[in-house]
């Protein structure tokens, strides 16, 4: 019993060969420009020397910290920033973390090692 809406290429499984190639195509050389132009202003991507831009706004000890706070957590609307600014908070969080394990430690070990030490000088 044969399916109605079949045909004979189809059932000798062989492909279609009367597929001509669109010769008129001509390639769109301002790809890149064209689709940054036609992204909304959430979306578009930050430049390398925006980058280096924020890291040195980042960098400064209090103006720094408030502006990672300010951008990573909604203010701003360009969503790159916002990651950027939130990847910094992650860094800064995982530096604070390290440095306070190191910091018990250190106090651990070295009123330990005070106590012994403290010790054997006094006659």
């Amino acid at each position: 019993m044969e399916e109605p809406n079949m045909n004979q290429q189809n059932m000798n499984n062989q492909p279609n060969m009367n597929y001509a190639p669109n010769m008129n195509y001509t390639p769109n050389m301002n790809y890149n420009s064209n689709m940054q132009n036609n992204m909304s202003e959430d979306c578009k991507p930050i430049s390398a020397w925006g980058y280096v831009g924020y890291q040195l706004l980042f960098a400064i000890p209090i103006v720094g910290f408030i502006c990672i706070l300010v951008f990573g957590l909604g203010g701003a609307t360009n969503q790159n920033l916002k990651n950027f600014a939130r990847s910094y908070m992650c860094i800064w969080l995982i530096a604070l973390i390290l440095f306070v394990i190191g910091f018990i430690c250190a106090m651990i070990f070295g009123v330990g090692l005070a106590g012994l030490s403290s010790s054997s000088y006094y006659y």
